[in-house]
């Protein structure tokens, strides 16, 4: 890429960094090759995302990432965009790989499709578990956050699907899907449950 749109366009700039629509469209335009091509190579020892919604997730939370106040107001306008993008971009993709073992549903809900408990010990625990869930579900005020839990994590729905659904964009059920998992933990912690 020859120009830099970011870098040499001072209108496009000090629109990018109010925050306007139409800037930060050209922009999500014009970098997209750049980002797309960081999901799909990757770079160091990661050589990019296989799975096309992988790949789709990456991008979508690198440019959510660059369009937050904090990163349109860091860029100085002085070094290349694409050089501050593609560090961005690195940044954002080793969070998502050091966070790639999701929250595991099964661990919240029973599993009638699985296999049997082992023994009375088991059985006990996976109860406790199934009482604590239902407490944590009671305990939340908010609307969409209940919708989320029981669409997520208990019937295993995409976020793109509940997204969707709900009216919400995927990043805001994405941050929604990672508060519950946090509010989770705390409240199993918090009831003796690792």
């Amino acid at each position: 890429m020859g120009d830099d749109l970011l870098r040499d366009d001072s209108r496009v700039r000090e629109a990018f960094r109010r925050g306007e629509r139409w800037a930060m469209n050209e922009v999500y335009r014009v970098y997209f090759p750049i980002v797309n091509t960081v999901a799909r190579q990757g770079f160091g020892n990661f050589r990019g995302f296989f799975n096309p919604a992988d790949r789709d997730d990456a991008i979508q939370t690198i440019f959510a990432a660059a369009f937050e106040e904090k990163a349109r107001l860091s860029y100085n306008g002085v070094d290349p965009y694409v050089s501050f993008l593609r560090g961005l971009a690195h940044n954002v993709v080793r969070r998502m790989l050091e966070k790639s073992t999701r929250f595991k549903r099964t661990d919240w809900v029973a599993d009638p499709g699985g296999a049997p408990p082992e023994n009375a010990e088991d059985t006990l625990i996976k109860s406790e578990a199934a009482q604590v869930m239902r407490k944590f579900r009671e305990g939340l005020a908010n609307e969409s956050e209940r919708i989320i839990l029981e669409r997520y994590f208990v019937q295993g729905e995409a976020e793109e699907t509940i997204a969707t659904d709900i009216g919400m964009t995927r990043y805001k059920v994405r941050k929604t899907i990672a508060l519950l998992h946090r509010m989770m933990q705390r409240h199993a912690r918090a009831h003796g449950l690792s």
